[in-house]
């Protein structure tokens, strides 16, 4: 069983060794999330990691909440969640999404960590409105499919209920996720502490929101991502990757120490520990590579020109 499938080191353009990196991608990960590097040094990058790869394909991930600016610095950016949320523009959140996807394919990139559903004034999702953010968030999702990438909805349960009871949440936080469960390709969890629901772990480390609430109370059914491990600020990488997975997150998103994750992961199942998770979230990794178009639908220069244009016309 090739555990290290189920993680996805991250990869700094100017700090991370490509030596390793391809080191990695032998051992076989099931993808990277990539960080910092211009259009031309990702597009390479992600080409060098499918060719090393055991795999048929390597899956790329963006770690964003808006666009491609926030990973590739020099990508055209696209008009903010909150200006299309202000004009309720269906249509706009739509064309965002899949002008963003045709961007990330034309890199190498097929998972896009987005888009964030939170509630609230300082969230990057679309509006404070639940029913807006639903409709607007999907159709965005929707955007991001046609697109040929992969969507990741987050952060759950949502920052807005830090101090609400589930109660509350019902039909505010949770009507996105709800809405969105069958659509979503992957959902995220925070990493803040929510005290009514647990007060001591945060959420991507409870087993009372990831088991209980998303999986058992809204009958989630679909992948859990980590919250990306080097920015989460936990004490103990590994552990909190074992503790993770546990509470049912699938795959561990870019540690700051991949090797010592994948370690910890192969005595765990040594143990007799995790091996049916490990499996499930293999499984789960062939049908997201499925649901991905074999090549990309334009080229970059193609895809960074349909972008700039969609800004000029908003």
């Amino acid at each position: 069983m090739k555990v290290a499938r189920i993680v996805f080191p991250g990869f700094w353009f100017g700090e991370s060794d490509l030596s390793t990196a391809k080191q990695l991608a032998r051992m076989g990960v099931g993808g990277f999330c990539v960080y910092g590097g211009t259009a031309q040094q990702t597009l390479a990058f992600t080409q060098k990691m499918r060719e090393v790869s055991p795999y048929n394909h390597l899956l790329i991930c963006a770690d964003i909440n808006e666009d491609l600016t926030e990973v590739v610095p020099d990508a055209p950016a696209l008009p903010s969640n909150i200006s299309l949320g202000k004009c309720a523009s269906a249509e706009g959140a739509y064309k965002k999404g899949n002008v963003l996807a045709l961007q990330a394919r034309s890199l190498g990139i097929d998972w896009l960590l987005a888009p964030v559903v939170d509630l609230g004034y300082t969230s990057p999702a679309f509006c404070e409105v639940p029913s807006c953010v639903t409709r607007l968030a999907g159709d965005f999702v929707a955007g991001l499919s046609n697109g040929g990438a992969l969507n990741c909805i987050k952060y759950f349960p949502g920052v807005s209920g830090v101090l609400k009871t589930l109660a509350q949440m019902e039909d505010a936080e949770f009507m996105p996720y709800k809405s969105l469960f069958r659509r979503a390709d992957a959902i995220m969890p925070s990493d803040m502490t929510f005290p009514n629901i647990d007060g001591e772990n945060q959420a991507m480390l409870s087993d009372k929101i990831l088991r209980g609430l998303l999986k058992k109370r809204l009958n989630y059914k679909g992948c859990i991502l980590s919250f990306p491990l080097w920015k989460a600020y936990v004490r103990y990488e590994a552990a909190a990757a074992l503790k993770m997975l546990h509470c049912g997150v699938e795959n561990i998103l870019a540690p700051a120490d991949p090797f010592s994750v994948i370690e910890a992961i192969e005595r765990e199942v040594n143990k007799g520990f995790l091996a049916d998770e490990i499996i499930h979230s293999i499984s789960n990794h062939e049908m997201a590579v499925s649901k991905v178009f074999a090549q990309p639908a334009v080229s970059m220069q193609e895809a960074f020109a349909l972008a700039k244009d969609f800004c000029n016309k908003k």
